[in-house]
This record gives C-alpha cells, sequence and structure tokens, in this order.
C-alpha cells in the first residue's frame, strides 16, 4: 500500500479538528445552562475551520493507486459531511444571512470561482431609512420564556395608544433592519442570566452582533470614523427594560449588551436600560 505525504494528513488532519473544534463551540452555544457566545466569534471559527477544510480539499495530491484514492475518498466524504453540519448546525444562531464568503477557500473548493456566493438576500441587509421615511407609530419588542414580559408588552402598548399608536411584535420575528423603521423602540425581554438572551431572542441578537461587526467594518472601508449619522439605526431612539434573576451571574449583561450594540449601530437611548428582578 502507498503512504500519504504529510503534508497532506496533516492539512486533512487539521481540517477534521477545525471542524470538531467548531461543531463543539456552536454545542457549547446551544447549552441553555451556558454562556453566551458572541455570535461575531462563532462566525469566525466556523469559517475558519471551513477554510481549512477547503484547503485540505485543494491540496491533495494525484492519485496514482487504488489505495490513495479509496483512502482519500474515505477524507474528503468525513470532511465533507462535518462541513454540511457546521454550516447547518451555526444557523441556528447566524441564521441564513450575513453570512457573504464569496473569497473563502471552502466556497472555491465546492462551488469554483464565481462572482459571489451569499447565504443571504438583499432583502436582509440593515441600511440607513431617512428620518421622514421612519414610522411614527412605536415598536414594541417582547422576548419572554414565561409570559411575564409578553404580559408587560401588552399593558405598555395599550397604555401608549394601543394598535392605532403602536405594533407589537415578538422578538422571534424580527432583525435589526425592522427597527430601522422606526423613531421609537421598546424592547421588552428576560434573561437566563450568564449573558444570554431568551429563546426567542437568540437569533436577533446574534443578527444584530453581527450586523454591528459589518457596520463597523463599512466605516473603515470608508474612512468615515465613528459616523454615527451614516449608521443604519440612526434616528431611532431605544429603550430596553430586562426582566432578570438578580441572583444569576452576569444577570443584566444580555441587557446592557443589546443596548451596546444597537447604540454602536447608531441607536439612541432614550433612557438607561432598566433590570426588573423577577
Amino acid at each position: 500500500s502507498h503512504s500519504l505525504p504529510a503534508v497532506n494528513n496533516d492539512k486533512i488532519g487539521q481540517a477534521i479538528d477545525s471542524l470538531q473544534s467548531a461543531l463543539h463551540l456552536i454545542k457549547a452555544a446551544s447549552n441553555q445552562s451556558g454562556p453566551w457566545v458572541d455570535a461575531r466569534h462563532l462566525l469566525d471559527e466556523t469559517v475558519a475551520a471551513l477554510d481549512d477544510a477547503g484547503l485540505a480539499l485543494q491540496c491533495q495530491p494525484l492519485r496514482n493507486s487504488v489505495d490513495m484514492t479509496r483512502q482519500f475518498n474515505t477524507d474528503e466524504h468525513h470532511i465533507r459531511e462535518l462541513a454540511d453540519e457546521v454550516v447547518n448546525k451555526r444557523q441556528r444562531f447566524l441564521g441564513g444571512s450575513l453570512i457573504h464568503d464569496t473569497d473563502g477557500i471552502w466556497t472555491k473548493s465546492v462551488y469554483g470561482e464565481c462572482d459571489g456566493f451569499s447565504f443571504g438576500t438583499e432583502n436582509d441587509e440593515l441600511y440607513r431609512v431617512p428620518d421622514e421615511e421612519k414610522k411614527e407609530k412605536a415598536l414594541i419588542v417582547y422576548a419572554s420564556q414565561n409570559g411575564a414580559t409578553k404580559t408587560f408588552a401588552k399593558h405598555l402598548c395599550k397604555s401608549l395608544g394601543g394598535d392605532t399608536y403602536c405594533d407589537l411584535r415578538n422578538m422571534s420575528g424580527i432583525m435589526a433592519k425592522d427597527l430601522a423603521m422606526y423613531k421609537r423602540v421598546y424592547i421588552v425581554c428576560n434573561t437566563s442570566g450568564l449573558g444570554r438572551p431568551p429563546c426567542d431572542g437568540e437569533v436577533f441578537y446574534s443578527h444584530v452582533q453581527l450586523e454591528a461587526m459589518r457596520c463597523q467594518e463599512n466605516l473603515e472601508d470608508l474612512a468615515i470614523g465613528d459616523g454615527d449619522e451614516e449608521k443604519p439605526l440612526a434616528g431611532t431612539s431605544v429603550a430596553i427594560a430586562v426582566w432578570v434573576d438578580s441572583s444569576s451571574p452576569d444577570y443584566a449583561k444580555f441587557g446592557l449588551g443589546l443596548t451596546e450594540e444597537l447604540v454602536s449601530l447608531g441607536a439612541s437611548t432614550a433612557l438607561k436600560t432598566i433590570t426588573v428582578d423577577e
């Protein structure tokens, strides 16, 4: 039998280790009893693992024996299976949007050279809405695990004039671009501590974190600096109240983190983040 060149064994082993490490990170992110995993870190780690996979597939030598072909086919299949699992499982947090990898080694190894490959669409993109086009109605967003914040959100909507003056939405059904359509946004949600949003707020929070990263990169590319007036949530005022268990570690971390991310996207704060001890 023929042995494989060491360099390719190394790259195959590295790819498998990277993909398995990425899957462990996704599993940790899914653990409701564990701390929140920043979506930017999750994206970086999974993209790096997929690039290692693409590099391993690209750097294989010519197969000059049946044994080598059989072994490579087994390795290729394993790498592709792991890579597909990473892509599919990360969508729970990263969704389908914002994962643009047109220059990635994995994309090129699987799809070849292309002008653009994206998991998202233009409809997913967050952009600046002129003040005169923003809705006068207030947007009330809630995310609840026990119903308390949903009940509060309904009372808030009623106190502000009801459906005529407010839109009431569950956090699981919105994205950051929806906030940009309003002048006033109220967010009420609970947290389990450890910086985690409630389950129906996980995709929204991940999306906001990725949008904050993209916004910063765009400003740097345009050499605008801080450029608050150019940020996508400029002209939108937010107020956030979070129901917490103050006995939990980092009980206020999610509420404060969400506020920080939205401000980085250009939103102003109507008041400081409120924490309500359950």
